[in-house]
């Protein structure tokens, strides 16, 4: 009897083992057998070309790589899992498990992350690099924002400084910027930034602004160069300005609620991973930046460097001020201290 019994508690349990892995058909079609899959959301297309896909499945490849096979990322793209203000909510609640979020989705969470929207506040990526890699200026914020909103940072994805489109002409300095009617998303400083400059900014659906600048609602818009490329704006607007007047970090993040029940070394995984991602996805949109451009100019854009860059890095400056407390003196100058600007 004793016999028997034994072998039936080996025999559930290895059913129970069994149990541990299961199918599981991904958002792509492709079939995995593992322990547990983790959603990652993002509002870009699944593009193989793209930045944020890039960055994702570079993270989903080495966490699947480190785990042994045990997890799988399933990455949703296209904004299937919602906007990025709906998954920041949504992995604050633990209903969204993690997501690539666009830094000026996260102003209206925490204002400290406005610092990163400030206008020419960076004069390249290597200097964005030394203050988002920096622990000392960047623990303090994203330990605030896992209090608050339970939501842990992992590391930053490189979304490409964003650049001026229009029908009207060249700009080469902040004169050429007077009055020309932009489409800007709905983020106030970016607003007040090109008001600054001299433009004529309108607040407009991304949805609907491709039909504005064909029909002439709008001049044009500000883009990072791999969205002007993916979205087919270099197709109805004739000239692109390299302003990079904003630095567009994104963050990958994870859910409070799915990270405290990570074991340390699955926890270990998911930043060596993100960390791997990261390093990648920046060799990979500069290398696709140039590959973009190169590829729009041989379709008739027009596109040129901006001459007195300096003109508009002035006339945008003069906002730093009144967003000082809203983001906080002592974050704004230490970042500022960091990039040289006091």
């Amino acid at each position: 009897m004793k016999r028997i019994i034994s072998l039936l508690l080996i025999v559930c349990l290895a059913a129970a083992l069994t149990a541990c892995s299961s199918e599981t058909v991904l958002s792509n079609g492709e079939t995995v057998n593992v322990k547990r899959v983790y959603q990652l959301g993002h509002v870009n297309t699944s593009s193989d070309e793209d930045q944020y896909q890039n960055f994702a499945r570079a993270f989903a490849d080495k966490v699947f790589e480190l785990s042994g096979g045990e997890i799988a990322i399933d990455i949703v793209s296209d904004s299937v899992l919602g906007g990025e203000r709906d998954m920041l909510e949504g992995m604050s609640l633990g209903t969204i498990d993690m997501a690539l979020i666009t830094n000026f989705s996260l102003g209206s969470f925490m204002t400290e992350w406005e610092m990163f929207d400030l206008p020419y506040i960076f004069e390249d990526r290597n200097q964005a690099y030394s203050v988002l890699d920096n622990d000392e200026i960047m623990d303090p914020i994203e330990d605030k924002l896992y209090d608050k909103w339970h939501v842990k940072v992992l590391s930053y994805g490189d979304g490409g400084f964003r650049h001026t489109l229009n029908n009207k002409r060249p700009i080469n300095s902040s004169a050429d910027m007077k009055g020309l009617r932009l489409r800007l998303p709905e983020t106030a400083i970016y607003v007040d930034a090109f008001k600054a400059m001299g433009a004529n900014p309108t607040t407009m659906a991304f949805s609907e602004t491709f039909t504005g600048v064909e029909q002439g609602t709008v001049d044009g818009l500000e883009l990072p160069i791999s969205s002007i490329y993916s979205t087919g704006y270099a197709d109805i607007c004739e000239y692109l300005s390299l302003t990079g007047h904003f630095y567009s970090p994104f963050q990958m993040d994870i859910s409070g609620f799915v990270w405290e029940n990570l074991t340390d070394e699955e926890k270990g995984w998911f930043q060596e991973a993100a960390k791997a991602a990261m390093e990648e996805e920046r060799i990979f949109v500069q290398k696709k930046e140039a590959e973009f451009i190169e590829k729009m100019e041989a379709n008739g854009l027009k596109v040129n460097q901006v001459s007195d860059r300096e003109s508009l890095a002035d006339a945008a400056s003069a906002i730093y001020e009144k967003y000082r407390e809203e983001i906080g003196s002592e974050l704004m100058d230490q970042v500022m201290q960091a990039t040289g600007r006091n």
